[in-house]
């Protein structure tokens, strides 16, 4: 009899350790109305709701599900082909260039992002050659929603570019 409990326990713990794992945050994309929206699955609580602009028709954002690992503050700028071609610059650290005062790279090997720079007359339409735009206020928000929900390791203040990884699992939905 006491063969037969150590094994079952011995088949039930994976199931009964896989239950209790972290579920995270997740960052709910609504292409249809331009908004991204935070919830702490762990904690049942939802956090703020972004207006944002998206990709265009001919460069859409890519919908699916995607881990998110870090958070680029001050992120520098290199232009891609299309920028290039109209002869963009590289830009260094700063909130003031194209993607504002942060990224959360999330796709295409980290070439889509959820960043900031978003101007307000775009939110709500798709412009984007795929990432996701928000107002800066707004990108600062939420970044201080997912410091007050534990998510964020490190201080994320400073000059230059500052990376600072997620604690918790965070994954980006695009529907």
């Amino acid at each position: 009899m006491r063969t037969h409990r150590s094994l079952t326990l011995l088949f039930l713990l994976p199931l009964l350790v896989a239950g209790m794992r972290e579920r995270g945050v997740v960052l709910e994309l609504d292409r249809a109305q331009f908004s991204l929206t935070a919830r702490d699955l762990d904690a049942g609580v939802e956090g703020p709701t972004l207006r944002v602009a998206l990709g265009s028709p001919a460069h859409p954002t890519p919908t699916g599900e995607y881990s998110a690992y870090s958070v680029v503050r001050n992120p520098a700028w290199t232009p891609g082909a299309f920028a290039r071609a109209f002869g963009a610059e590289p830009l260094p650290p700063s909130q003031r260039g194209p993607l504002g005062a942060g990224k959360i790279p999330f796709a295409a090997g980290g070439a889509i992002a959820l960043h900031g720079g978003a101007h307000p007359l775009l939110l709500g339409k798709p412009v984007s050659l795929g990432c996701v735009r928000a107002l800066d206020a707004d990108f600062l928000a939420l970044l201080d929603w997912l410091e007050a929900r534990g998510a964020l390791r490190g201080e994320g203040r400073g000059q230059g570019e500052l990376r600072q990884a997620f604690r918790r699992p965070v994954r980006i939905v695009v529907r």
